[in-house]
């Protein structure tokens, strides 16, 4: 059922108030069929880069770093000689949730390619997870921040996960699915675990460190969308929502703009995701926010090959972490 948000409307937000209306009149009523479509292109144009790793050789795999990114139905990797640059190849895989776990699951991903088990000079890893809690430095302690990720999930069945983002100045909690972050630790020697939202918080925290005033990104996907909000500079919101259709995209989007005070007229919304989300949720956007735009790409990144724009961009913006 789709979410809906009734908003309480300022001077910054003429318009708002027969965007309800307008989504149920317009041709932009989003529904599950472009979804499904938005889904499937999605995952062809990941297939289309790689879908298997049969075909990979890597001579030299000390020279290389390993990107994982594990979602709820198929884990989408990045590899890429850091001294080389367009040598990025990346694809997904999907997790086959019959056998009985997600740890399972992800055991026959992983053992099944071979090729992600090299001695790569680094691996990174990330897992999407909607229970999560954003908290201040106050909880660097981890079982002062345990405590708190309880009492909000209490029935939590996963394991708990702390990671601090040295940017932001904040920690994120999280759970995982049960057993995959010893199945990670030990299958890739230790290696960084982060939730899904860390990477586009760094970046964008970083990213916008010399503007003034307020923006927000909304990043895209499928399944699931990502809001942050900088304001003079620093982070001020973060969330990450379920969501598979453009028109409860925008409604999230536009709740987060009217609750956090900012200007149709002044402030831009910078989007980033999938061409064919993008291109169905800007134009109603711009109804009414005047500067939305999709975001710029990380220079960096088309460094390591042009493919990266058809990635996702948090499993792009993973790979160029220090």
């Amino acid at each position: 059922m789709p979410c809906r948000f009734a908003f309480s409307l300022g001077d910054n937000c003429a318009g708002y108030e027969n965007f309800d209306e307008e989504v149920r009149k317009s041709d932009f009523d989003i529904s599950e069929n472009f979804a499904n479509f938005a889904k499937a292109l999605f995952y062809e144009t990941m297939s289309n880069l790689s879908s298997t790793t049969a075909n990979i050789d890597i001579q030299h795999p000390e020279y290389w770093t390993l990107q994982l990114a594990f979602g709820p139905s198929e884990v989408q990797y990045t590899l890429h000689d850091i001294d080389e640059e367009n040598s990025l190849i990346t694809g997904t895989l999907p997790l086959d949730l019959s056998c009985g776990s997600y740890l399972k699951a992800a055991e026959n991903a992983i053992y099944d390619n071979p090729v992600l088990l090299n001695d790569y000079k680094k691996v990174r890893i990330m897992v999407e997870s909607q229970h999560f809690m954003i908290l201040p430095e106050a909880f660097a302690d981890e079982l002062d921040a345990q405590d708190a990720f309880e009492a909000m999930f209490p029935d939590m069945e996963g394991d708990f996960v702390l990671c601090a983002l040295p940017r932001c100045g904040v920690h994120i909690a999280y759970e995982m699915p049960k057993g995959l972050l010893g199945f990670l630790q030990r299958t890739f020697n230790m290696p960084p675990v982060v939730h899904h939202l860390y990477p586009l918080m760094e970046h964008f925290k970083h990213q916008d460190e010399h503007r003034t005033g307020a923006c927000m990104h909304l990043n895209l996907h499928p399944e699931r969308i990502d809001l942050l909000i900088v304001r003079d500079r620093a982070l001020v919101m973060a969330n990450s929502f379920p969501c598979t259709d453009a028109a409860n995209a925008i409604y999230y989007a536009l709740n987060a703009w009217q609750s956090f005070g900012l200007d149709a007229n002044k402030n831009e919304l910078f989007v980033t995701g999938g061409k064919p989300l993008r291109d169905a949720a800007i134009p109603t956007l711009r109804k009414y926010i005047n500067y939305v735009m999709p975001s710029i790409f990380p220079a960096a990144a088309l460094r390591i090959g042009q493919d990266a724009v058809k990635a996702p961009l948090e499993l792009i913006l993973l790979a160029l972490c220090e």
